[in-house]
């Protein structure tokens, strides 16, 4: 798997093809989802060989962490804007995991991964690519609310990414089979979801 300093290493060319079978794999999960598409099928949408998407990618599973990932950063940089900095550190990270939650059901990639529960599952696993990204993205944070007093400071941070992705996975179907009242999310992820990790 390419590391992010890796990435930032390769060739024009090199980072063209990676970006081409990415392109093509998202036509391929698109059209057929992420379980039934295969190599073959991304390497023929990208008018590659199949020895051509391994020298980018280690397999099936490197591409669609690769995609999510992708689409996870433009979502971070979404929720930056959404979330202002003026709020208290407890209605801060309540407005971030309801925002990501709204922002994750309107970006059809994420969808579709987390409904992949295989590909969701294995994401999380620690030593993964997304979940490494997921818990860099959330340590600054945790450990500010700790310094400030506002966050528990008994809590393990891989446990707290851990209890943080899966009620974001669970509020996020929940928000697909109910509908959804912003208000009412808002005050259920604050008593249920964030009181808890409080100091």
């Amino acid at each position: 798997m390419a590391s992010q300093a890796s990435l930032d290493e390769l060739t024009p060319r090199s980072r063209r093809s990676r970006e081409r079978i990415l392109a093509a794999a998202r036509a391929c999960f698109e059209r057929l989802g992420i379980e039934a598409a295969t190599i073959v099928d991304i390497a023929e949408a990208a008018n590659y060989s199949r020895p051509i998407v391994y020298k980018h990618f280690s397999d099936k599973a490197d591409i669609v962490d690769s995609v999510c990932l992708e689409e996870m950063q433009t979502l971070r940089a979404e929720l930056r804007k959404r979330v202002k900095p003026d709020l208290s550190y407890d209605a801060q990270l309540t407005e971030s995991i309801l925002q990501a939650v709204i922002l994750a059901n309107d970006n059809p990639y994420i969808r579709r991964f987390m409904e992949d529960r295989e590909s969701w599952l294995r994401s999380q696993t620690i030593g993964r690519k997304v979940r490494d990204w997921v818990r860099a993205s959330w340590e600054a944070f945790i450990r500010r609310g700790q310094a400030a007093g506002a966050f528990a400071r008994d809590l393990d941070l891989e446990e707290t990414v851990t209890w943080i992705a899966m009620n974001q996975s669970q509020l996020l179907l929940r928000y697909q089979d109910e509908g959804f009242d912003e208000a009412s999310m808002r005050r259920f992820i604050r008593r249920f979801v964030v009181t808890p990790l409080l100091a």
